[in-house]
């Protein structure tokens, strides 16, 4: 029997009863799951696995798919007040650029506090970045592209997905950040632009 705690990125029905499942676990990283009869009313699974819920989970691994056993939630989203945009930029992120049996530990804790903030778009932005980093997408996000600078930075040269400060400004080369940066409408279009021309490229 083995055992990780796993938050589910992707789930499809299977046969009358039954989930294939895709999760990312903080050990194992991404893999997939076969989970019996989970879509019945007294599964013990079915509450525990919905989509971005993490749980600890017990799965057996024999000759196909692993086989999940059972599960415990410790981490979900509160439904009814969540942005589903952002679900959607979080889920294009997970299930696009993590690769199969590849951990992220760090990645995996800060999903949880996105996913404890309820996917707020200043946490998923700040994820996004994260993300792009560690994946070798994205060199350096707290200093002007041009001369270095940490400070004063206000604006974002949305060709380079890169950050421009005060002083080396250009009108029509960059855009305004606003007074929250990872909370702006102008971040968050641009970087979505940006990673779908990424997995473009992979």
């Amino acid at each position: 029997m083995s055992r990780d705690i796993v938050t589910v990125i992707k789930s499809i029905n299977y046969s009358e009863a039954d989930k294939i499942l895709t999760v990312f676990g903080r050990e194992l990283g991404k893999f997939t799951l076969f989970a019996k009869s989970m879509r019945k009313i007294n599964s013990k699974n079915r509450g525990n696995m919905q989509t971005l819920s993490t749980s600890k989970i017990s799965f057996y691994e024999g000759k196909g798919m692993p086989l999940l056993t059972e599960s415990e939630l410790v981490n979900n989203l509160d439904t009814d007040n969540i942005n589903m945009a952002n679900v959607k930029r979080v889920l294009f992120l997970l299930n696009k650029f993590l690769q199969e049996y590849d951990p992220y530990p760090n990645l995996f804790d800060a999903l949880q506090k996105v996913i404890q903030n309820n996917l707020d778009i200043e946490s998923v932005n700040k994820l996004r970045i994260k993300f792009l980093k560690e994946m070798g997408f994205l060199n350096d996000f707290s200093s002007c592209i041009k001369c270095g600078n940490s400070e004063n930075i206000k604006y974002i040269d949305p060709n380079n997905f890169a950050l421009v400060c005060k002083n080396c400004y250009i009108k029509g080369d960059s855009k305004p950040l606003g007074e929250d940066p990872y909370g702006s409408k102008m971040l968050t279009e641009i970087m979505d632009k940006y990673i779908k021309k990424v997995v473009e490229e992979i």
